[in-house]
């Protein structure tokens, strides 16, 4: 038996042991039946828009529009409670997009278009993806994923990172874990999809310029959006 054999198959045994212990954990949090409601943001859902600013460093916002969006369909219609899309233009610096998409529906069901999914269905093709600690101050660091996508007609890259409680899940069966540990404590998470993008000729462009618009961003935010962004951590929770 080669060595790729027997990469492959003991890739395939980690895949089925952990498949099988999330199926064996999302059985019991169902069998629990949770019901409480583990939401950073207050209880009544405030409008998203005013949380983030409208000016960063020297970009302005522009428009909502001409940003990369899952497919319209049943199903990413229920999974977002709110969704903000930004375009932002500069003078001196490439043009840079925001999304931010809130899940604090309490069905237990949880889930997040991730960008290696959405991509794709818009006609992209990823071509690098690696994962970029982002400083968030206060002792918060964000594993910021890097991907690099293409198109018939557009090359773009973006920086994203999802919460889900007080968890950043990288892959998709931590996004479940995440969801499924909370579940256990009887406690349904809400979650969040946070995607900044831009287009530029090359990655160490397309980098220098996100992590140029993220730092000020991120210092300008509210105690109340950064519970949204980064959880418990990144900031105390509000007096009731």
């Amino acid at each position: 038996m080669s060595g790729d054999d027997v990469d492959q198959k003991l890739l395939s045994r980690r895949s089925l042991i952990a498949g099988g212990l999330l199926l064996g954990a999302a059985g019991i949090a169902n069998s629990r039946r949770p019901d409480e409601p583990f939401k950073m943001l207050p209880e009544k859902l405030p409008k998203l828009n005013p949380l983030f600013p409208w000016k960063v460093g020297d970009w302005e916002y522009q428009t909502s529009s001409g940003l990369v969006l899952p497919p319209p369909d049943q199903l990413s219609d229920r999974l977002y409670n709110a969704i903000i899309t930004r375009y932002y233009a500069s003078p001196t610096n490439l043009p840079v997009m925001m999304l931010v998409a809130y899940n604090g529906v309490q069905d237990g069901m949880l889930q997040v278009h991730r960008p290696e999914v959405c991509y794709p269905a818009a006609g992209y093709q990823v071509e690098r993806d690696h994962f970029i600690p982002l400083d968030a101050g206060g002792g918060v660091v964000v594993p910021g994923h890097y991907l690099a996508a293409r198109s018939v007609s557009r090359h773009e890259q973006l920086i994203y990172w999802t919460r889900i409680g007080n968890e950043f899940p990288v892959q998709w069966w931590r996004q479940h874990w995440a969801v499924a540990k909370e579940n256990l404590k009887g406690r349904v998470p809400d979650g969040v999809l946070i995607r900044f993008s831009t287009a530029a000729p090359d990655d160490e462009t397309a980098i220098r310029t996100l992590k140029r618009f993220i730092t000020p961003l991120f210092r300008a935010l509210s105690p109340t959006a950064r519970r949204l962004l980064f959880g418990e951590a990144g900031a105390p929770a509000p007096r009731a």
